[in-house]
């Protein structure tokens, strides 16, 4: 499935939210499809509309809490991570859910509980479009939304765009669905996927789809295939969405190449050739670190075959990795470079003629 583009964007509000167990057939038409009630000139009639969007919701086993217009934070406390199951009743509950958006908070946004609810609930990765004057420094500098920094990750992976449920909301940016893995409640965080990306998962909660601002005129639009429904999140963004292990203990420096007495000149010139490039990477700036290390191993990877006992996968990946942390590179970023320009290094080479 190819990201879905901004001018896909359908005129309709959504079609069908993905089904639950607990859906009744009051409730079996689409979330913020037609609304049951609308203004003399017309227009949808927002408290109708809120109303059918989070009673939907409910009725597939989804908790709601009510959220500002303004700000879109939560008007109603309890559901942190460390939630009680009493605490949590009330979200849960159609009738007090019923009463929150015919009563007090009516024209509320419908704050649809992340990492709760059927199967464990969902988690959403949240891209968020570029505001004016974010500074963002690095490889991603250059970023103009989530889904830009979530493209180069998926390329680094060497995947392809998530099929999943997908929501485009009112300011240009995207919610991506997914099922909570089983017996792994992923929590909630901003920032550590990469800029412009938030994760909403146990004690959080996104907009939910249907849901319309009324300060951009536009509603929160699925724009994921109407018979597709959350899936499960593929290998490569679980392991970036996983809580970040405690850093590892400095790497030790490598020990320096040493060359047998009568190597030959193409194992003289690769020795030369990986000192050359580690110390390169060793020099690299915040801001070229990632590029310096992708391009070195690329170099190195390609180079391998003419000398392939110096320049072995492991020899290269210790020489370069221990450079890449000297310059303050990440172990996760650095073992993600080394390893998907390796591959393109060498790929062609293995397996024989073709």
């Amino acid at each position: 499935m190819r990201k879905p583009q901004v001018s896909e964007r359908p005129t309709a509000v959504p079609a069908q939210e993905p089904p639950t167990p607990r859906a009744s057939p009051v409730h079996e038409r689409a979330v913020g499809g037609e609304p049951a009630g609308r203004t003399r000139n017309g227009a949808p009639d927002l408290t109708t509309r809120q109303l059918h969007v989070v009673m939907t919701w409910n009725g597939r086993g989804y908790g709601l809490v009510p959220c500002s217009r303004t700000d879109k934070g939560a008007l109603v406390p309890g559901f942190g991570r460390d939630a009680t199951e009493d605490e949590l009743a009330k979200f849960f509950d159609p009738d007090q859910i019923h009463s929150w958006w015919t009563g007090k908070y009516r024209r509320a946004h419908g704050g649809l509980l992340t990492g709760r609810g059927p199967g464990g609930g969902l988690v959403v990765v949240d891209c968020d479009m570029r505001k004016e004057n974010t500074e963002i420094t690095g490889r991603f500098s250059n970023a103009q939304s989530g889904t830009d920094v979530l493209e180069a990750l998926m390329r680094d992976a060497g995947a392809e765009w998530p099929e999943t449920y997908t929501v485009l909301t009112p300011s240009g940016g995207m919610h991506l669905y997914f099922l909570m893995p089983s017996g792994e409640p992923l929590g909630c965080s901003t920032g550590q996927v990469g800029p412009l990306i938030d994760v909403r998962g146990v004690g959080g909660y996104v907009i939910a789809a249907g849901s319309y601002s009324t300060a951009q005129g536009k509603p929160y639009t699925r724009v994921s295939p109407p018979e597709l429904r959350p899936q499960p999140v593929p290998a490569w963004l679980l392991d970036l969405l996983r809580p970040a292990r405690p850093a590892p203990p400095p790497r030790p420096a490598p020990a320096p190449l040493v060359l047998a007495a009568g190597s030959s000149r193409a194992d003289r010139y690769a020795a030369k050739a990986l000192e050359g490039q580690a110390d390169a990477v060793r020099a690299a700036g915040e801001g070229d670190r990632w590029r310096i290390l992708t391009a070195a191993t690329l170099r190195l990877a390609e180079l391998s075959h003419t000398a392939p006992a110096v320049l072995t996968e492991s020899t290269v990946r210790e020489q370069l990795l221990a450079a890449a942390a000297a310059a303050g590179l990440s172990n996760r970023e650095a073992e993600r470079a080394f390893h998907s320009a390796w591959a393109k290094g060498t790929a062609g080479r293995l397996g024989g003629a073709a």
